[in-house]
């Protein structure tokens, strides 16, 4: 039997402090059975708005960080802000990388399910129409799989970088050759944010169904690199050439306070 908690949202209500807004110990527990290989159920009752979405993010992180797998069932909800279902997301975000950390939603209304749809968040959080049919497929990898990380200016931090990557890679059953062409990418990328831009960075990558993709990002505001071949014999850029010639497409992103770099690898469905 698995555990079953339930969340009413009118308890939590629509204001009070913040530290009011982040607490978790409004919970009931109905039945709970740790030894259960069965996913948690969060059943969520009562509006769910900016404010209580806050709630909705703690319980979702705190249930995954604790069980690994989670429903959570919104037949009770009632929707008052069109953004607070981006809680979902922002939950599967923080607590972690799947598959260590799987969320489903299941969603009976049909017009709330419509909206979870249009609005992306069941391409990283599968919806479905009940919590048995959830809980069946809580073990697919969803359309999109993220994650990113943190990383300063530290001569370890290519080495630690190519390390996640390779990690993410093979839970995320990306194939060999776009693996290796990742690993080169990140290398030479965070390389770049260490060495030259003396930066520290942040790592994101993602995986679709036939494209693994990757973005470096600093806090370098000096010029940009070009967006194309670099010339081999030129003092700094030739990273880029390694990235240019292992991806299958790459670019680069100015902001105000920095650049994007990305490059994407083309991988088998798995």
């Amino acid at each position: 039997m698995s555990t079953r908690i339930e969340l009413a949202l009118e308890q939590t209500g629509d204001g009070g402090t913040e530290r009011d807004r982040r607490s978790t110990d409004r919970y009931t527990v109905v039945v709970e059975d740790r030894t259960s290989t069965e996913p948690a159920v969060l059943a969520l009752s009562g509006p769910l708005s900016e404010i209580t979405a806050h709630h909705v993010v703690d319980g979702l992180c705190q249930l995954l960080q604790e069980h690994g797998a989670v429903v959570a069932d919104v037949s009770g909800v009632r929707l008052t802000h069109s953004g607070a279902v981006y809680a979902f997301t922002e939950a599967a975000s923080r607590a972690g990388e799947w598959p260590a950390v799987r969320l489903a939603v299941a969603a009976p209304d049909p017009t709330l399910a419509a909206l979870l749809v249009s609005s992306r968040v069941s391409q990283r959080v599968p919806v479905y129409p009940d919590v048995v049919t959830a809980a069946e497929h809580l073990d697919e990898r969803p359309e999109l799989v993220r994650s990113y990380w943190n990383f300063g200016i530290d001569p370890r931090a290519p080495g630690e970088a190519r390390g996640n990557v390779r990690r993410v890679c093979t839970r995320w059953s990306v194939d060999e050759e776009a693996r290796e062409a990742a690993e080169i990418v990140v290398t030479e990328l965070v390389t770049n944010a260490v060495e030259h831009a003396e930066s520290a960075s942040v790592v994101e990558v993602e995986r679709r169904a036939h494209t693994f993709r990757l973005t470096v990002r600093d806090f370098d505001t000096g010029a940009l690199p070009a967006a194309h071949l670099p010339d081999p014999s030129a003092a700094r850029g030739r990273g880029l050439a390694m990235v240019a010639a292992v991806a299958s497409a790459w670019g680069v992103e100015a902001h105000r306070d920095g650049k994007t770099v990305w490059a994407e690898m083309t991988t088998e469905t798995a």
